[in-house]
């Protein structure tokens, strides 16, 4: 969504595919359920940017317990990156701050005014943009005050600290879903799927010098491995 919103405020037009192997009913564009791997080496060529956003299981905190428990994930990540570098397209990949990407752009949500954090790095492949000022985000921000609220898990309108004592999210708004919803500035998806996703004030940010780096008359994006993601 931020790539479509980026491109309207530009004024290109521009075609949005999402690929991934789990239906996706509420992706909001043009989508393909198909092995997002096998459908980047088939098709990818046909496209003029690519963005992708692997699953983050087998990097993220939120699952560590689960790996030391012996629990295993795949690593898409690892599969997808030399796929995406032989097609030398203008590409972004986005994923979780532990993930072994490189932050060639992390972005932060109250970099945007957002009442989450959700850190998450990009790498920039075939093209170059400016980290935004980091003077812009606000040193010492955390979840455990209140003020900002962690997205993930089970689903609640607070967050724990290390030592287990909960505070609430001053603006939370009644429920998990219109909390979410409101502080991720999307309206059209599940918790389950909001979990997943990262802010489209990102990928609005990124689009913005993404789609200008090389001028198309029409531009088409692929978002494999979309995982429930609308980036």
């Amino acid at each position: 969504m931020g790539y479509y919103q980026a491109a309207q405020e530009l004024g290109i037009k521009i075609e949005i595919v999402g690929v991934d192997i789990e239906p996706q009913p509420n992706y909001p564009f043009n989508f393909i359920q198909a092995d997002a791997v096998e459908y980047l080496i088939s098709n990818g060529h046909k496209y003029t940017h690519i963005h992708a956003s692997p699953p983050c299981q087998k990097y993220t905190q939120q699952s560590a317990i689960y790996r030391k428990q012996g629990k295993e994930y795949s690593d898409l990540l690892e599969i997808i990156r030399p796929i995406i570098h032989k097609l030398r397209k203008p590409s972004v990949i986005e994923n979780v701050m532990s993930s072994p990407i490189r932050p060639d752009i992390v972005l932060r949500g109250d970099l945007f005014g957002l009442k989450t954090l959700r850190k998450r790095k990009f790498e920039l492949n075939n093209w170059f943009m400016l980290q935004p000022g980091i003077q812009h985000i606000k040193r010492g921000a955390v979840v455990h005050d209140g003020k900002y609220i962690t997205i993930t898990g089970n689903g609640n309108l607070g967050s724990m600290n290390k030592k287990k004592q909960f505070t609430k999210f001053i603006h939370a708004r009644g429920t998990v879903l219109k909390t979410w919803s409101e502080v991720m500035r999307i309206d059209w998806m599940t918790c389950d799927e909001l979990r997943e996703a990262i802010p489209p004030l990102y990928t609005r940010y990124i689009g913005l010098s993404f789609f200008t780096y090389q001028t198309y008359e029409k531009s088409t994006i692929i978002n494999p491995c979309t995982s429930h993601r609308t980036d």
